[in-house]
């Protein structure tokens, strides 16, 4: 367990407790995967886990860069898990709750590396966002089209 030099609270605080349940559940476990598997919805939900993350990073760290990066992260999350067919299946490749975890985790014990990698990835992540939060809007147009196609094909078949 990494010492907490800059934010000794954060260890005992409920909110980065929920950080840790939260990335054992969906990461380790693998549940983001099976909750991806309900399109649209179940990427919805994911996403909704993610805030968690973003309440330390804005309320307890107070640091505006990291919370960009880890919405960043959450948001590739959520567009993977809205690509059709093969966002299923590659949800649970990619773990967003570990990574924003372990940069939530390495912000606060001031490692000098994540700090960099924050403030450098702080600004692209910016940008990033508009572009994914686009995607993710047509990507999940486009999975509800192909729900509706294949509910009417199935539907159709009776």
């Amino acid at each position: 367990m990494p010492e907490h030099r800059r934010y000794p609270e954060l260890l005992r605080s409920r909110s980065y407790q929920a950080c840790k349940q939260v990335s054992r559940y969906l990461d380790d476990y693998r549940l983001d995967g099976v909750i991806g598997l309900f399109p649209v919805v179940g990427d919805a939900v994911g996403q909704g886990f993610n805030a968690v993350y973003l309440y330390v990073a804005a309320v307890k760290l107070r640091s505006w860069r990291l919370s960009l990066v880890v919405l960043c992260n959450g948001l590739i999350d959520t567009v993977i898990g809205l690509i059709p067919f093969l966002g299923a299946v590659l949800d649970f490749f990619y773990h967003a709750n570990k990574r924003n975890l372990a940069l939530i985790e390495g912000f606060a014990t001031g490692d000098a590396e994540v700090v960099r990698e924050v403030n450098r990835r702080a600004l692209v992540s910016l940008g990033l966002i508009a572009l994914l939060l686009v995607s993710a809007y047509w990507l999940a147009k486009l999975a509800w089209a192909v729900l509706i196609y294949l509910w009417q094909s199935a539907t159709g078949l009776f």
